[in-house]
Formats: C-alpha cells, sequence, structure tokens
C-alpha cells in the first residue's frame, strides 16, 4: 500500500491512501466492501486528528495561492483567443446602453440590456460592487471553487446538486463542474465550466478570470 501526501498550502496536505489486500478466498462482494471501508478509517481518524476551523483553512489554501501567483505559467495562443472572446463582452457591456435594476445593497450596483447584434437577442447582466480586499484575494477567493466556505453554501441549497473540480490543468486552468435542480418536468441540470485567469496586469495590478463551457458541455442529468 501507499500513502500520498501533496502540499496544497503550508499547513494543508491532500493525503491519498491505497492499499491492496489478498483475502484469502472468495468472499462476498458485500462483505469486501465492508472490509475495505473498515480499512480506510485511519483516514477519518487523521482528518479528525488534524481538522482546522474551515474559515482558517480557507484562508491559508487563499495566502498560499497568492504566494504562488508569480509562478502562474505564461497563457498559451488558445488561451489568448479566449480572452480576446471575452474581452468582446466586457466591450460589449462597456459600450452598451445599461438600464440600472434593483440591488439589495448600496454597494453594489445592477445593470441589464438586451443585446439585438449579430441576429440574436440576448441578455446581458452586469453587476459593479465594491470589495474590502485586495484584487489578488478576490482572484484566490474564485479561484477556490471547492473551498469550506462554498461548499458549505452548496449543501445548505437545496437546488445545488453536485458542486466539483473536474481537473486542474494548470495553476491558471481549471475544469468545474456544477449540477443544479430545476423545477418540474425538467431534469437536473449539469454544467462544465472551463476557467482560467491572467495577471497581474503591469499598470494596474488587475487580474481577469474568465470561463466558457467545456466543450459545450451541458447535460441534461437524469
Amino acid at each position: 500500500g501507499i500513502y500520498l501526501f501533496e502540499k496544497l498550502a503550508p499547513q494543508i496536505t491532500r493525503m491519498t491512501f491505497i492499499q491492496q489486500a489478498d483475502m484469502k478466498g472468495s468472499i462476498p462482494q458485500l462483505v469486501l466492501n465492508s472490509l475495505v471501508s473498515a480499512s480506510m478509517n485511519i483516514v477519518q481518524r487523521l482528518v479528525e486528528k488534524f481538522k482546522k476551523k474551515g474559515k482558517d483553512v480557507d484562508q491559508e489554501m487563499r495566502m498560499s495561492f497568492i504566494d504562488n501567483i508569480p509562478n502562474a505559467p505564461p497563457i498559451t495562443e488558445e488561451q489568448k483567443a479566449l480572452v480576446e472572446k471575452c474581452l468582446e463582452l466586457e466591450n460589449n457591456a462597456v459600450n452598451g446602453e445599461f438600464k440600472e435594476i434593483e440591488s439589495n445593497s448600496h454597494r453594489i450596483k445592477m445593470f441589464r440590456k438586451v443585446d439585438r447584434s449579430k441576429g440574436k437577442i440576448r441578455t446581458i447582466g452586469k453587476a459593479v460592487a465594491r470589495v474590502d480586499a485586495s484584487p489578488a484575494d478576490i482572484l484566490a477567493w474564485r479561484c477556490d471553487w471547492c473551498s469550506n466556505d462554498k461548499m458549505q453554501i452548496h449543501r445548505e441549497d437545496p437546488n445545488s446538486i453536485s458542486r466539483s473540480v473536474i481537473k486542474e490543468l494548470s495553476m491558471n486552468e481549471s475544469i468545474l463542474e456544477t449540477t443544479k435542480k430545476l423545477p418540474f418536468p425538467f431534469k437536473n441540470r449539469e454544467f462544465v465550466n472551463r476557467s482560467m485567469w491572467i495577471g497581474p496586469n503591469p499598470d494596474d495590478g488587475s487580474f481577469l478570470f474568465f470561463w466558457e463551457p467545456h466543450l459545450a458541455l451541458v447535460s441534461e442529468v437524469s
């Protein structure tokens, strides 16, 4: 058997435990499943021994992410093309006529517009807010898709079926998944997005976080 300990932050580790056992004979599958589960109890004991408050873990993960921003790989030509595509949405939002809509906070302004260009009718939403944190802090929060805080919100939301990171392609690119419950008679919908970020901008220290449907995949889940 093996244990793999991967450093996620100075005091945060992803542990993988794999073992193989010879049961010396034919044993029913139900019994095997029970034995395997029992043998994995050491993982639960280890998690409980070192468990910290979720908000403290999230904070440490964000700080580690920020420290590693200078080590992010340069974006590829394919990623540059996606950046340009996403910036078209920003330019559309900046140059278009937006109607302000009601917001529940004086610190957040919300807008909506209908875009009838390119032969299609699209509704575009825009929100502008002041957040009491640095751009790097906010980027780190956005990129931690399955933080303790976000998973707690997911568990409390009756319409949120699943939320996961399918694959981390690099420090600045991931494949993310979420499944939402829709009202009857619609089936649940799984959304898979390819997300990326670039920055900081040498002129103003800003970052850009952007995404697109991964392989145009938006599937129905029974």
